[in-house]
């Protein structure tokens, strides 16, 4: 028996009840239609699943699964489930799912049709979908959805004087215990909203988040997440969607993280980390306002340096002052270094020849070598930093692909490096912001590493963009405590 045609589901009734208005869309085996229901007076939306040449028995079962799923459900942000019957006639047979009709379009089709979406609704449709979310999880045993995109999203309205409603539809995708009790792997899911735990057979509710985000993604770039560029798993969306604000920036990639364990672990959490940012818990810096002088920006291909130069002196700060009063008195003190140079090496060679009375060849070259040394060491080692920061050293911070490096380089007659903390950028966890925006961990299991934004001589903002940069390269979302 092949399936009816399209066209042939116009005008007629099923069960006596429903009259088909019009086929809303249509897939592999299935067809969606507008119907009326002639006995309730009201429209409706029939899944039909009909027997035919492209029949599979796995869509029987997701379909007989999405029919179990919405009995046990009652949620306004979810189509209600009205009636569930067997289609058997000499044009068609097969199973049709009836369910309340939703007046809307999917978020796929507003996107493709030209609307677009400020921040504060972007806001708000994620803050709606994480409520419905909020709802499945919380189902015992939890209801995972597994299938969250544009398509499956529908909202009333596209207008910007009215708040849109969103609907969350399609649940033959759904993981339920109660539906699978023998516990059979099986990979279902849409690629670029797929979180990698997914690709496993397995999902959890931290893998709907996945989605979630992936799907705000698209709305706010305009691109299917699959065709955004990726640096291991992580979906690298920044560059398409500096209009929206950085915290959201960072509330969206904190959905993303390939691993699971980095996400948030429920909805309730993810919702309160988009209230917590929307009210401004991390500063929205979407430009450098600042010098660019005092914080130097410079992206080349695979590789980012942030340096933060000397500051030099600056008359109208008691730091530069004492920084020149202490480098002044050092200069004071040096050549009585080299008279001790001197008398040091020759007390030497006098030990060494036995002979206490010996004469230094190049004795005041060699005196002025050492003196150098020792000052210079004193100037690397010794100097406060906050005087070598501000007069002496540029401090870098370099991520590539594969390593995030800092260190300093003190510049006076030569140079020295000093390497302060190197890693794999693998190996960064965690970005922990000091709640008095003072300092920033950076973070691996074992182990951390304190940038200091007096040290630095960084003013707020600056110390601001500094971590965003950080957190932007990294991919890694900012997290706030008391003290780090």
């Amino acid at each position: 028996m092949t399936e009816r045609s399209t066209s042939d589901w116009a005008g007629k009734r099923l069960r006596d009840r429903y009259q088909i208005r019009q086929e809303l869309g249509k897939a592999v085996g299935r067809r969606t239609l507008l119907a009326e229901d002639l006995q309730e007076h009201r429209p409706v939306v029939i899944k039909l699943l009909t027997f035919g040449t492209d029949f599979e028995w796995a869509n029987l079962k997701l379909f007989e699964r999405e029919g179990e799923v919405l009995k046990s459900l009652d949620h306004p942000g979810i189509p209600n489930y009205l009636d569930y019957f067997e289609i058997d006639s000499p044009q068609a047979k097969g199973y049709a799912l009836v369910q309340s009709y939703v007046e809307g379009k999917s978020l796929q089709d507003q996107l493709q049709s030209g609307c677009t979406f400020n921040e504060v609704a972007v806001i708000d449709i994620a803050q709606q979908l994480l409520a419905i979310l909020q709802y499945l999880h919380s189902q015992t045993p939890p209801i995972i959805h597994r299938d969250l995109k544009p398509s499956n999203i529908l909202l009333s309205d596209c207008s910007a004087h009215s708040q849109v409603q969103v609907y969350l539809v399609d649940f033959g995708s759904v993981q339920a215990p109660f539906l699978n009790p023998t516990g059979t792997l099986t990979i279902v899911g849409t690629y670029g909203y797929m979180p990698p735990e997914q690709f496993g057979g397995r999902a959890e509710p931290a893998s709907d988040l996945y989605s979630l985000g992936a799907t705000l993604i698209y709305l706010v770039t305009g691109l299917h997440p699959a065709d955004l560029p990726q640096h291991n798993f992580h979906i690298r969306f920044e560059d398409k969607a500096a209009h929206i604000s950085h915290s959201l920036r960072q509330w969206l990639r904190w959905l993303i993280t390939p691993e699971i364990s980095k996400r948030p672990a429920s909805a309730t959490e993810a919702l309160e980390g988009l209230i917590r940012q929307d009210k401004g818990f991390l500063s929205n810096l979407t430009g450098r306002h600042f010098n660019p002088s005092h914080l130097l920006f410079n992206r080349q291909e695979g590789r980012l340096d942030i340096i933060v130069p000397p500051k030099g002196f600056r008359s109208k700060e008691a730091s530069s002052w004492l920084a020149l009063l202490l480098i002044v008195v050092f200069f004071g003190i040096a050549p009585n270094i080299s008279e001790m140079s001197e008398w040091v090496a020759r007390l030497v060679l006098s030990i060494l020849t036995e002979d206490w009375f010996v004469s230094i060849p190049y004795e005041k070259l060699i005196s002025s070598i050492l003196s150098i040394a020792v000052w210079y060491f004193f100037v690397a080692e010794y100097l406060p930093k906050f005087i070598s920061n501000k007069l002496l050293s540029h401090f870098y911070l370099r991520l590539d692909d594969q390593t995030f490096l800092i260190y300093r380089e003190t510049i006076f007659l030569f140079r020295l490096r000093q390497d302060l903390f190197k890693a794999k950028r693998e190996e960064i966890k965690w970005l922990v912001w000091g709640r008095d925006q003072n300092t920033l961990a950076i973070c691996r299991l074992r182990s951390l590493y304190r940038l200091n934004r007096q040290r630095l001589g960084l003013t707020m903002t600056e110390f601001k963009w500094l971590t965003q940069e950080l957190s932007d390269e990294l991919g890694i979302p900012l997290t706030s405590r008391d003290s780090v």
